[in-house]
């Protein structure tokens, strides 16, 4: 029984996305500081998540999901809203995840996404 006061999200999508500076998206730089507290990231719905990491390895967990996810440098998720992600650097290095919105518009698509070759790593909560 869900006991949420919203419907649970949908697990994230692995995909394999253009460099985001090829997307015509507005990407921005969220760097991660291992000391730095967790930082929120929401979205509303009809809105897409789309998450890079650029470098060091970043901790990504959903709230409303039982599934915690490790990124690496190169590695992608999107995540359908509405959703609150939390994120933070996992390890003593530093990261920078990149992050855009993509808005859906009635009768438009989600940018082109094709499943991604390299492996999501996993890790229950």
């Amino acid at each position: 029984m869900n006991t949420l006061p919203t419907p649970c999200p949908r697990p994230p999508t692995t995909v394999q996305l253009p460099r985001p500076e090829a997307l015509a998206l507005r990407w921005n730089r969220q760097p991660l500081p291992p000391p730095q507290a967790v930082q929120t990231l929401e979205f509303r719905a009809g809105e897409t998540a789309l998450l890079e990491v650029e470098q060091g390895r970043v901790w990504v967990t959903c709230d409303g999901l039982l599934e915690d996810y490790f990124l690496q440098a190169g590695q992608r998720l999107s995540f359908t809203g509405p959703v609150r992600l939390r994120v933070s650097a996992e390890g003593q290095r530093p990261a920078l995840l990149n992050w855009a919105l993509h808005r859906a518009q009635p009768g438009a698509s989600r940018p082109a996404a094709v499943p991604a070759t390299g492996g999501m790593q996993l890790r229950a909560a």
